[in-house]
């Protein structure tokens, strides 16, 4: 080892290209410790022979040099073979201005990988990528100010098709995509994914990804993108716990293109006056089996929903129990689902500042919205008729809003507390039961209502009356 430091301190203040005596002082500790000392080395690019441990400084840069393509395939500044131990509070520079292409750490087809304490800037592409990797460990690792110009795809850390990964306390800022993970059919799913007490800002998507299977994500934050803050995309039998999740310009949380058995569960949104929703639901095909328990939303864009569905048939079987939700926009819902089905909304405390409603069934058939608190904090100046604490509306033959169960619930502040808005089709078979409500309204009159009303009482235990709701125009 003695040996190796003193070569590399004859050269570490040499501005010329270091990368073959470096390499060959890495060939020569291959399976041992090799100690990089402090100075600047300029590499084009390197290979971390199996089995051996790199020791990388804090006061040790080592920067990119200009470098081709090589059979026009992108070259890492770094790539660490199986069993590779990466450590030490050093400084990967990318030098992006000047290697336009390529990432710097490239981890391809090795098992048992560790990158730990370092410092990741300037990549021209990812900072950290992983393509078929298996039980790797990124620990405490910064990745900031990835992307050159041309470059499509700049994440700050990057998995692909790779399984038993854990991502623990890294810091990712100022990249296109923070943390993400992504699988195919072809390759290989990513399975088994530990993304745990991480840190994402300005970024387009926080962390996520497609095709990922038992991928965790907790007790991360995620702040300031531009897209999405945590989203699984066609991914399945996944949990995202203990988040925090601010100021995404789309959706807080989100599943995409037929996610199934995703969990989240105590998390924290929060998106200001100029950022979207809270919780997204979207993309192609059904995604099935989604809960939402615990944890906050709030969500104060003028049109900003607490959670929405965007799009046809695109989620069923989802369960949002004891999520405190606050919509404060002129145009924000606490829950909108339209044109979706087999909705469960149970036991939430529901806040919504101005509009005229609270749960919106727009098109939506066979839910359950039970136990909830629903409170309007603002003026609710509409019509009597014309909202609803918990409005079910019909919106076409397709999608009618029938054989719903309404149950249990607290409505305050509305000018209507429910309202079964079936103008389409009066025989709704949407039963209404034992609600504590100002009122309740429907189309059609007592003889051709087809829903149902039993148990429901005022706040001063009247019962609840129930009135035909006037003609007016269809809600946009």
């Amino acid at each position: 080892m003695l040996t190796l430091i003193l070569s590399l301190l004859l050269i570490m203040f040499n501005p010329a290209d270091q990368t073959d005596r470096l390499q060959k002082l890495l060939n020569a500790g291959s399976g041992k410790t090799v100690i990089i000392p402090s100075g600047i080395f300029m590499v084009r690019a390197l290979t971390v022979p199996p089995n051996t441990r790199v020791i990388i400084g804090r006061s040790t840069t080592i920067r990119a040099l200009a470098m081709p393509k090589i059979d026009d395939t992108f070259v890492p500044m770094l790539l660490l073979k199986s069993g590779v131990k990466l450590e030490g509070g050093g400084l990967l520079d990318g030098n992006r201005t000047v290697r336009t292409h390529g990432q710097v750490i490239r981890i391809r087809e090795a098992d048992n990988v560790t990158v730990s304490n370092l410092r990741i800037q300037g990549s021209a592409e990812q900072g950290i990528q992983a393509e078929v990797a298996h039980n790797l460990i990124i620990r405490n690792v910064t990745v900031t100010n990835c992307g050159a110009k041309g470059v499509k795809q700049y994440q700050g850390i990057n998995l692909l098709f790779s399984k038993k990964c854990l991502i623990e306390g890294c810091r990712v800022d100022n990249v296109q995509h923070g943390i993400q993970w992504w699988g195919d059919q072809l390759f290989g799913w990513c399975e088994d994914i530990r993304i745990i007490n991480c840190r994402v800002k300005r970024a387009e998507g926080g962390i996520w990804g497609s095709l990922g299977r038992q991928v965790l994500v907790t007790r991360c934050v995620v702040e300031n993108c531009t897209d999405v803050g945590i989203d699984f995309e066609g991914s399945q039998q996944s949990t995202a716990a203990d988040n925090t999740v601010r100021n995404c310009k789309n959706y807080g949380l989100a599943t995409f293109f037929a996610s199934e058995n995703i969990t989240f569960r105590n998390n924290r949104v929060e998106q200001d006056a100029s950022n979207g929703h809270g919780i997204g639901l979207c993309g192609v095909g059904i995604s099935r089996n989604i809960t939402f328990s615990g944890g906050s939303i709030t969500v104060k864009g003028t049109n900003s929903c607490g959670l929405l569905t965007v799009g046809p048939n695109i989620a069923e079987n989802v369960r949002v129990e004891n999520v405190r939700i606050i919509a404060q926009g002129k145009e924000g819902i606490p829950v909108r689902i339209l044109e979706n089905n087999n909705f469960q909304i149970v036991n939430n405390p529901l806040i919504g500042g101005k509009h005229r409603w609270g749960i919106s069934l727009e098109g939506a058939s066979d839910c359950r919205v039970e136990g909830n608190t629903i409170v309007h904090q603002g003026s609710d100046l509409s019509e009597p008729g014309e909202g609803g604490g918990v409005f079910v509306f019909f919106r076409s033959a397709q999608y009618p809003a029938k054989r719903n169960q309404i149950s249990l619930n607290a409505i305050q502040g509305y000018t209507t507390g429910l309202n079964d808005d079936c103008w389409g089709d009066n025989n709704s078979g949407n039963v209404f039961s034992q609600n504590t409500t100002p009122n309740l309204y429907h189309r059609g009159d007592e003889n051709a209502w087809g829903g149902k009303a039993t148990g429901n009482r005022t706040t001063l235990k009247a019962n609840t009356p129930i009135r035909m709701a006037p003609v007016k125009a269809a809600p946009k």
